[in-house]
């Protein structure tokens, strides 16, 4: 599931509230500049077949195709939890980063040639396995052109 955003509405410090217009979805601009991925689902009996893998290079070629700036999503990093007492966020995401741990969500966006651009707080309320941090990951289009 994916929107596309005129990012400089939202900007780099937003919630999924915010981008979802409040869970409507309403927020989508066929004019927008950026694909915002909101979710990527597999069913559990699918998931080792490179499903994920697919849909987010499918995300990629629909960026390119629609000459968009990139795609940006915000990331759960389920893995956090485990580490929430002893590190920041931006500690596990460098750990991740090294390979050092893994986390579900954030190695596989990372192994999809996504980065981190800055930490989110309170992103998805609620989100207690995670202490309600998020990371604003991003994907750059090199294919982009200026409109």
């Amino acid at each position: 599931m994916s929107l596309i955003l005129d990012y400089d509405r939202f900007g780099d410090k937003h919630t999924y509230v915010d981008v979802t217009g409040n869970y409507q979805f309403n927020t989508h601009d066929p004019n927008g500049d950026v694909l915002y991925g909101i979710e990527v689902f597999v069913r559990p009996d699918y998931r080792g077949l490179r499903l994920a893998r697919r849909l987010y290079d499918a995300r990629k070629e629909l960026c390119e195709s629609l000459n968009l700036k990139g795609i940006i999503a915000g990331g759960s990093i389920p893995g956090y939890a485990k580490f929430a007492e002893d590190i920041a966020p931006l500690e596990c995401i460098e750990k991740v980063r090294l390979n050092e741990v893994y986390d579900p969500i954030l190695s596989f966006q990372l192994a999809n040639n996504f980065h981190v651009r800055r930490i989110l707080n309170n992103y998805l309320e609620g989100d207690y396995q995670t202490k309600q941090y998020a990371t604003l990951i991003e994907w750059i289009n090199v294919y982009y052109e200026p409109k």
